[in-house]
């Protein structure tokens, strides 16, 4: 039977990092962190269990409304702690013992908990996305921006060892300028129709959708669906895969682009039911393509991937296809929980010398008078100097080639040359798309936060609200059908 004292051995590397760190300005009960869980489902659990390897934290208390996840959730080791449940969060808000909240609900309500527990004097660690809708994260980075309390956005990926790396590897101005970020990731949480249900025994739906609250942040009344309670897939509760997957995959956009504090210029998304076409037309489309232009670069974003054979190849090894790309005009960086890859521009094959085509080429009878093949007459030849194509020529299309200016590490004329590309694929032995030991560093980083009293966590609620605002704007495009601007003192989108 798992116990407490097997999730103290769990993470040795956590550990590690708590023995190491002086416990200053803190005055918890026997300097502990005490806190308390809201929302108890599957990511909840996950986080719930990495603050629980740490010894200078305890649970307390829980809230969840649906009797069903709750049980679930009470597995034999978290029953150890012994906590209260409540079905009311607001019950522990004002309880002195406890010093912080893990916010797990679904997406949605993220914004009303935490506006409430920060007017509590608690400090946050939200699960990402932020929320779900501009108003929300609007509510939430005002109210930590009049509070004192510490708050860790749940994208862990700024704490990951090989994406600290690779952002260092970015840094360097290796793949030369950089305008275009693609990201790329497949999946799709949208599922058929459904009739209406009874609701279930145990499960308070009013709470569940915070109708209660008589608040914008609450969710209009719906009647109940099963399906509902998968979140993820409904504009009301959730954001689709746009939004989930999409908070990660902007945040690293934006951390390595160096653009936490700077917002789309202009939004356009597009979606349809193709995989699921008889999907709720309540849910996220299941293919979608969205693009945003900042200041200086363009993101786009779309759930599909190109294959990687050489994956499984040990002799030839590579990282999995999804993940963020960041294409320069030297070559490109693509990084994912598997790892990172830079790898060099192939240059653009431009007028081919060689032997005429023979004159059925293409079964298409060209003729005796067909023009011979090769660069026209005065062009320089592929390779030469001034051909396109070739280093240090315009575009920098060339392996190698010192590229163009503008964008991110625009070419300074006056910089020493920067060395070839070489291909560099690091796959990380312990990488994966749920792993715990990045998530021990960053539940790490939100306690030592709390007792520093430091609010600049990896993933403090301004990063969390720019991670997810491009999301937001590209799901709002989607349903406009049409493109938008951001108009920044009024936070909200605008026509354009």
């Amino acid at each position: 039977m798992s116990t407490r004292r097997d999730f103290l051995k769990t993470s040795a590397g956590a550990l590690a990092v708590a023995a190491t760190r002086p416990l200053f300005g803190w005055q918890g009960a026997n300097n502990r962190v005490r806190m308390a869980v809201i929302g108890c489902g599957n990511r909840a659990g996950r986080v719930f269990d990495s603050l629980a390897r740490n010894q200078d934290c305890t649970f307390v208390a829980a809230a969840e409304c649906n009797d069903a996840r709750l049980s679930t959730f009470m597995n034999a080791a978290r029953q150890t702690f012994k906590m209260d449940t409540v079905t009311d969060y607001r019950k522990l808000l004002d309880r002195r013992d406890i010093d912080a909240v893990l916010i797990g609900t679904p997406d949605f309500s993220h914004a009303k908990i935490l506006v409430d527990a920060i007017s509590a004097g608690k400090d946050v660690y939200v699960e990402k996305p932020a929320s779900n809708s501009v108003p929300r994260i609007n509510a939430m980075l005002d109210a930590y921006n009049k509070g004192k309390q510490v708050v860790q956005v749940g994208t862990h990926q700024r704490s990951w060892d090989h994406f600290i790396e690779a952002k260092k590897i970015m840094d360097t101005g290796i793949l030369g300028p950089v305008t275009h970020v693609v990201i790329s990731q497949p999946g799709t949480y949208a599922r058929p129709k459904e009739a209406e249900a009874p609701v279930p025994a145990g499960l308070d739906w009013d709470m569940w959708q915070m109708d209660w609250a008589g608040t914008p942040l609450g969710a209009p009344k719906k009647a109940f669906k099963p399906g509902r309670l998968g979140f993820r897939a409904w504009y009301e509760y959730g954001s689709g895969l746009v939004g989930d997957w999409g908070a990660h995959h902007v945040d690293v956009a934006n951390w390595f682009m160096n653009a936490d504090n700077k917002q789309p210029l202009k939004t356009a998304a597009v979606g349809s039911f193709i995989a699921v076409p008889d999907a709720d037309p309540e849910m996220v489309p299941d293919t979608f393509s969205i693009s945003w232009l900042f200041d200086t670069h363009t993101v786009t974003f779309a759930n599909g991937v190109i294959a990687r054979p050489n994956f499984a190849d040990p002799k030839d090894p590579d990282i999995e296809g999804w993940g963020v790309f960041f294409i320069g005009t030297r070559g490109s960086l693509q990084v994912n929980r598997m790892g990172y890859a830079v790898r060099p521009s192939v240059g653009t094959t431009v007028r081919r010398v060689g032997p005429p085509p023979p004159p059925t080429a293409g079964n298409v009878n060209l003729g005796t008078g067909a023009a011979p093949a090769g660069p026209a007459a005065g062009a320089p030849a592929a390779g030469a100097p001034g051909a396109p194509g070739a280093a240090g020529a315009g575009g920098g299309r060339g392996r190698g080639g010192a590229g163009g200016p503008g964008g991110r590490g625009a070419a300074n004329p006056n910089a020493a040359p920067l060395p070839p590309i070489e291909l560099n694929v690091y796959i990380n032995p312990r990488g994966g798309v749920e792993e715990d030991y990045p998530l021990d560093v960053h539940t790490r980083n939100f306690l030592d936060c709390i007792k520093s009293r430091n609010k600049k966590t990896n993933a403090s609620m301004e990063i969390g609200w720019n991670s997810a605002l491009p999301c937001l704007l590209a799901l709002e495009s989607m349903q406009q059908n049409r493109v938008l601007g951001w108009d920044a003192e009024a936070k909200k989108s605008k026509a354009v």
